[in-house]
């Protein structure tokens, strides 16, 4: 896990960034890409990982909606 110890106004502050690191070790790109919250057979691009490559998936989009799924793809 990720995070970010800050100290603000005389207290300290833990920010978590992400819990998920996706490592390519493939010989392509991998998108990483999640459903529209609207029209499922919608997809949102979130990152491109290049090969050789890591990527920390954000926080909020593991828990900002509770039906929200994340795919892997490869990037062609």
């Amino acid at each position: 896990m990720l995070c970010d110890a800050q100290i603000e106004n005389d207290r300290r502050r833990v920010v978590l960034s992400s819990i998920v690191r996706v490592v390519n070790h493939t010989t392509l790109p991998l998108l990483i890409l999640n459903t529209d919250q609207i029209d499922e057979k919608k997809y949102n691009s979130i990152a491109r990982i290049d090969i050789n490559k890591d990527f920390y998936i954000p926080i909020d989009l593991l828990y900002g909606y509770s039906s929200s799924q994340i795919f892997i793809a490869i990037d062609e």
